[in-house]
């Protein structure tokens, strides 16, 4: 091994070193099966960085997801092999079933399971489309990260100098994690942000989170070492050569000052920011190592091989169309690249580095299980107390939401103008037998514009079959409305589907921090007590508009606007879980209407939409819809009493005699003559706090 400089050739029994063993990772069955990595090994040195570079397709991104733990095994897919940190396993977990069942069991009842399990070292990840929340400036961003961390407004200060961030630091960071899209930074400082967030977490990892031992720095402003792994993925990719170079600048830097393990991976690089790496590994195809030790070294020991770099040759590229393989070329051709690829592997093999690097350390018993599966989420070291994290996100949730108030004002315009315009064609409708059919009509624009459904048809037929006055005396105001109800159909639950799962991406990777993360309930009930005030507002204006327009029972007006209030907390919950449950915002979209037809059919006592078996009657205590709608009318028809000489006074033609009271309408409906509206409020509250209490348990036991 005269080749090789000291530094690949020495003993590596560095304290806190990364290394990985043998890891294979193979997708797909049968002849559909491949093998992304065989048997990749390698190692990183704390302080220095490192770069993993390689032709398309040879698993550098997925070597940097199993190191940082974000790849499961299951479906079709087998990982095997180890990821250590000084000598012991980085992401240890029983991976067969029982242990399986047991970490969920941990995650859902332990209290306080997440955040005693801390792990070896921080870990960070920077991905390469980082998310933030949109309304947040760049200081407010690493304001929140440095005081999870038990920092203060020193710590961001220094990272805003060293990141070269201090011109946009009250700049919004920008996205759509909000309800629509805000311009912010660029691109380049988008990533120098994330660099700066778990640069952060990396510093406050000596703190005990207690005050006055912040572990970030004294009042010097000098900072105890830090330690920790930063994995970045691809940090260059859509940056001009000048960004680029400074994102690898600042992460050697990062690599120095915190003594941190930083590993990223490259695409393309410059001459000026390969040359700024301290180590490198170089895949080929499959994942096989061709090289992996100090950059100083490499072009020495490929040149030894009798393949030398060109002068003024960008070594970058040399490297990688070395190792590469031409599949778009001659036969010939692809059989020389083949030829001089698997020599090129079969030469580092055999040399004693690549031995030692493969081995496992003694520690570590050599096994072929799962060690390399995810648990992100139970790795979480929270160094603030649950209290202050959630006040934390309180105040997040509340800037966030305060900054939407354009969108806020627009939805609170339509609100009232929906609301003026049922009013107008509805204005005055009198207290006379012919009013029973108009109060009905104007409570279903009530319930829709509340919370609009794509269903609102059902209401008519179920009204029309549940009441004799209003079949009595027609229906053709009712199939007029619900024109305007299909229209504004879906605002609300569509608000919470497209929202939250953009929004969980910014959670998820805060989350997995190895350090500085918060638990999900604070996150979740702090989101919750913020934006489901500010929610409700708008049916209840919508209410206010058109009960005073349309001349409803103002005895019932309380009740009425609790009910709305309860019905858009009920749909917003459901939303949220229908969110938690789906991957993906597309999926929770698709789902969500199906899952709100459901509720329109169980809804229906009547049949006239569906008929519904007799063994799933139960679930209709499940439906939104039955309970919105129960509440609306009991509100308005309790205590209300009929004139039977209005309709005269009013040249209004009555062929049937008026009902005397309300409850009599309420009687024909089959509903409850009093007490309706508190029924079906604690109804809707069981459904708010089951919705609820289920994205929760989801949200606990999917990590986010």
């Amino acid at each position: 091994d005269d080749r090789f400089p000291t530094h690949l050739t020495r003993d590596a029994d560095t304290a806190g070193k990364l290394g990985w063993h043998s890891v294979q990772y193979t997708v797909g069955k049968g002849k559909r099966q491949r093998q992304i990595l065989r048997g990749t090994s390698g190692q990183a040195l704390p302080g220095r960085l490192h770069g993993i570079l390689g032709p398309s397709g040879s698993g550098k991104t997925t070597l940097l997801n199993i190191l940082a733990g974000r790849v499961n095994t299951g479906r079709g897919t087998a990982l095997s092999g180890d990821v250590t940190h000084g000598g012991t396993s980085l992401h240890e977990r029983d991976a067969t079933p029982i242990g399986v069942v047991k970490s969920l069991l941990t995650r859902l009842f332990k209290k306080n399971a997440l955040s005693k399990r801390k792990p070896a070292v921080p870990l960070s990840y920077v991905e390469q489309d980082p998310k933030f929340f949109s309304n947040l400036t760049v200081r407010e961003t690493l304001t929140l990260d440095a005081k999870l961390c038990g920092g203060d407004e020193g710590d961001v200060e220094r990272v805003l100098t060293r990141l070269g961030l201090t011109t946009c630091a009250d700049t919004f960071v920008g996205g759509d994690t909000g309800g629509h899209a805000v311009p912010g930074v660029s691109g380049g400082e988008r990533r120098r942000l994330a660099i700066a967030c778990e640069t952060l977490a990396l510093r406050g990892r000596g703190g005990s989170g207690k005050p006055g031992d912040t572990g970030i720095a004294d009042d010097t402003g000098s900072i105890p070492t830090g330690g920790g792994i930063v994995l970045a993925d691809e940090p260059t990719t859509g940056l001009d050569a000048h960004a680029a170079d400074a994102i690898v600048e600042k992460l050697r830097e990062t690599a120095r000052e915190e003594n941190a393990i930083v590993v990223a991976v490259l695409h393309q690089p410059r001459s000026k920011s390969f040359n700024r790496l301290d180590d490198l590994t170089l895949l080929t195809e499959g994942g096989r190592v061709a090289y992996c030790g100090p950059v100083e070294g490499v072009l020495g020991y490929f040149q030894a091989l009798g393949h030398t770099c060109p002068t003024h040759h960008n070594p970058a590229e040399f490297l990688i169309d070395l190792v590469a393989v031409d599949f778009d070329g001659t036969p010939e051709q692809n059989k020389a690249d083949v030829k001089r690829v698997d020599a090129l592997v079969a030469m580092w093999e055999k040399t004693d580095v690549s031995k030692k690097q493969a081995a496992m350390p003694d520690a570590l018993p050599q096994n072929d299980s799962n060690n390399l599966e995810t648990n992100n989420i139970s790795n979480s070291v929270s160094v603030v107390s649950k209290p202050k994290q959630f006040l934390l996100l309180v105040g997040r949730a509340w800037r966030q939401t305060k900054r939407e108030w354009w969108v806020n004002s627009v939805r609170l315009l339509a609100s009232a103008g929906l609301a003026a315009a049922f009013g107008g064609t509805n204005k005055n409708i009198g207290n006379g037998g012919s009013s029973v059919k108009k109060r009905c009509a104007v409570l279903m624009q009530v319930r829709v514009g509340a919370f609009p459904n794509p269903g609102t048809h059902c209401f008519t037929s179920q009204l029309v079959t549940l009441c004799p006055y209003i079949a009595q005396h027609g229906t053709d105001t009712l199939f007029y409305y619900r024109k305007a109800c299909i229209n504004t159909s879906m605002l609300a639950v569509c608000r919470s589907l497209n929202g939250f799962p953009k929004e969980r991406a910014v959670v998820r990777r805060e989350m997995a921090r190895g350090h500085g993360s918060y638990g999900i309930g604070a996150y979740f009930f702090s989101k919750l007590l913020v934006e489901t005030p500010v929610d409700t507002v708008f049916p209840v204006v919508f209410g206010l508009v058109l009960s005073k327009m349309s001349g409803l029972n103002k005895k019932g007006l309380g009740p009425l606007l609790k009910t709305l209030a309860l019905q858009t907390c009920a749909a917003s919950t459901l939303g949220l879980s229908i969110g938690a449950l789906s991957p993906t915002s597309e999926m929770a979209l698709a789902i969500g209407p199906c899952v709100m037809v459901l509720s329109i059919m169980l809804g229906d006592e009547t049949g006239a939409f569906a008929e519904i078996p007799d063994s799933l009657t139960g679930l209709s205590h499940l439906s939104l819809i039955k309970w919105g709608f129960r509440g609306c009318l009991s509100s308005e028809f309790e205590g209300l009493k009929f004139d039977p000489l209005a309709d005269a006074r009013r040249k209004t033609k009555m062929k049937e005699p008026c009902p005397p009271t309300g409850e009599h309408v309420l009687e024909s409906m089959g509903l409850p003559i009093t007490g309706g509206a508190n029924l079906a409020a604690k109804a809707q509250t069981k459904l708010v706090v089951a919705n609820a209490l289920l994205t929760y348990l989801v949200l606990r036991v999917r990590g986010a």
